[in-house]
C-alpha cells in the first residue's frame, strides 16, 4: 500500500512531466483553444490506454494503487527518460532497494576498502553511503573536501559540502552544472527512502538553508549516476582536472556503498600538482 507521501510525489512528478511535453512531440494536434501547458490529462490517459478519470485520480493524490505495468505505460506516454522511468516505478513501490534506511545507516567500510583507497596516493577517493554521507576517504581526498576529520555529523556529507561549504563552491569549476546533477541524483535516490526521517533530515536541512537547492529540488529532475570530468581551482596549486568514476561496492556487512575515484586527467599537470599537495604536512594539506 502506498503512503500519502508516495502518492503525493507521484502526482507532482506526473504533473510536472505532463506540463513539459508538447502535443506535437507525441503526434497530437495542438488545436486553437489549448489553455493547458503541455498535454492534457485526457491525452496522457489515451496514450497510456487508461481511463481519464483514473489518471485524474492519480494526479489528485486519490487512494489508487497503480500496477507496475500501468506506471510503465504512463512513462511511455510521457516519453520519460530511463532515469525518470526508474524514479516513477520506485515512487510506486517497485524496485525499492533492499534493506531500506535501517540497514543503510549501519553501513560499515572494511579495512580492505580503506587500504585500496590509501594506495591511490595522487587520486582523491572516498566512500559514500546511501545518503551521500562520506564514510571513509584517503589523504588525497582532503585536497578536494578539506578537513574531513574535523567535520561532524551530517556536515560530513557530499551534498551538504557542495551546497553549504563556501570552499567547495569557490573551487569547483562549473559548480552550477555539477550541483544540478547532484540534486537530480539525490532526488532519484530519495525515492527509496521517502518515508524515512533519516534520509529526509538531509533534504529538509538543505531546503531550509539553501534557496538554490530548494529551487532545483522543486523541479523534480532525476538522473542516473555517471562518470565524467571535474575541474577545481585550488587556492595554492591552481587548476586541477580529474576524470571521475562512481563504483558500487559492498561494505563489510554487505550494505551497498559507492566508491568515488578521481584520476588526474591526462595531458594536464594535475598529477604533478597532487604529488606536491599530498606531501604537505597534515595541517597544510587542506588549507
Amino acid at each position: 500500500m502506498l503512503s500519502n507521501i508516495r502518492r503525493s510525489e507521484i502526482a507532482t512528478f506526473l504533473r510536472i512531466r505532463r506540463a513539459r511535453l508538447q502535443p506535437e512531440q507525441v503526434g497530437l494536434p495542438r488545436g486553437t483553444r489549448r489553455r493547458t501547458p503541455g498535454l492534457r490529462r485526457e491525452e496522457v490517459a489515451e496514450l497510456a490506454g487508461i481511463s481519464t478519470e483514473w489518471y485524474a485520480w492519480l494526479e489528485q493524490v486519490r487512494d489508487v494503487h497503480p500496477s507496475m505495468e500501468t506506471l510503465q505505460r504512463i512513462a511511455g506516454a510521457l516519453k520519460l527518460e530511463p532515469a525518470e522511468q526508474q524514479h516513477l516505478l520506485t515512487l510506486g513501490g517497485y524496485g525499492l532497494e533492499n534493506g531500506g534506511a535501517g540497514l543503510a545507516r549501519e553501513a560499515v567500510v572494511g579495512a580492505q576498502l580503506q587500504r585500496l583507497m590509501d594506495q591511490l596516493l595522487c587520486c582523491p577517493a572516498w566512500i559514500m553511503g546511501a545518503r551521500s554521507d562520506i564514510l571513509a576517504w584517503n589523504r588525497a581526498a582532503t585536497v578536494i573536501h578539506g578537513d574531513l576529520h574535523g567535520m561532524r555529523g551530517i556536515e560530513r556529507n557530499g551534498v551538504h559540502q557542495l551546497f553549504l561549504n563556501p570552499r567547495m563552491r569557490r573551487m569547483l569549476v562549473d559548480w552550477e552544472k555539477h550541483a544540478r546533477d547532484c540534486v537530480a541524483k539525490l532526488r532519484l535516490t530519495q525515492a527509496n527512502y521517502l518515508d524515512d526521517p533519516w534520509f529526509n533530515e538531509l533534504v529538509e536541512l538543505l531546503l531550509s538553508r539553501s534557496p538554490i537547492f530548494s529551487e532545483w529540488w522543486s523541479e523534480h529532475d532525476v538522473c542516473l549516476p555517471h562518470d565524467g570530468v571535474k575541474v577545481y581551482e585550488h587556492p595554492d596549486a591552481g587548476r586541477l582536472s580529474f576524470d571521475y568514476a562512481i563504483l558500487q561496492v559492498a561494505g563489510s556487512n554487505g550494505v551497498p556503498l559507492h566508491l568515488i575515484t578521481y584520476v588526474p586527467t591526462g595531458d594536464t599537470d594535475t598529477e604533478e600538482k597532487m604529488k606536491g599537495l599530498v606531501e604537505r604536512p597534515e595541517e597544510a594539506l587542506h588549507a
